[in-house]
């Protein structure tokens, strides 16, 4: 039996790790509604439950989770379901693929946002760093790929999903060009046939 009925997710549809948390929950079977933060209003509701203003933070069984990491490790734990993965405290490739992702992920949406404020990679090193920076985890990432998997279980879980939504926002903002690792590619293409891929995509 789950140890929760539903879950209130904070967050946007375009965040990847807002889109990530989504993903983990269908994947589960899991109800998550989601609570758009984009307006003035959604982050003034955001802010009012978390600190650090970053999203998402999700309300499990009443209890305020406010890192993407510890929302879906804590749904997987909870969910006692196999559809996914497990993503053991040990399981020390898992968690490395999932770290690559993530700095690879941070580095381009620091990128994208100071880029917004006309900083670019030709005025500030900076930026140049971010970018080379990304690359040089996505070539890691594209090196570790068995077919459609990140690790030797061969079955969806955490890594993939990091990586899947990572690729995916960075095509929709044009961020990186993600083609230039086929391994990936292959990995991301088999993702979007899922349908809690397919529901999920960003829009706007």
């Amino acid at each position: 039996m789950l140890a929760f009925i539903m879950i209130r997710l904070y967050g946007t549809i375009t965040s990847p790790y807002v889109r990530r948390v989504r993903i983990v929950a269908a994947e589960l079977g899991l109800s998550c509604e989601l609570l758009e933060t984009a307006s003035d209003a959604g982050q003034e509701r955001l802010r009012q439950r978390t600190p650090i203003w970053k999203v998402p933070a999700a309300e499990i069984d009443g209890q305020l989770v406010l890192d993407s990491h510890v929302i879906t490790e804590l749904l997987l734990a909870r969910s006692k379901s196999a559809a996914l993965a497990p993503f053991a405290l040990d399981d020390i490739a898992a968690r490395n693929a999932v770290s690559v992702v993530d700095g690879a992920l941070d580095a381009l949406i620091n990128a994208f946002y100071l880029a917004k404020e006309g900083v670019t990679p030709d005025k500030v090193p900076y930026m140049k760093k971010q970018h080379a920076r990304a690359e040089s985890a996505l070539s890691w990432l594209d090196a570790q790929v068995q077919g459609t998997w990140l690790t030797a279980t061969e079955q969806l879980g955490l890594p993939e999903i990091a990586v899947g939504t990572a690729l995916a926002w960075m095509r929709f903002r044009d961020a990186y060009p993600i083609a230039r690792h086929a391994r990936l590619m292959r990995v991301l293409e088999a993702l979007e046939q899922r349908p809690s891929f397919l529901s999920t995509q960003p829009s706007g």
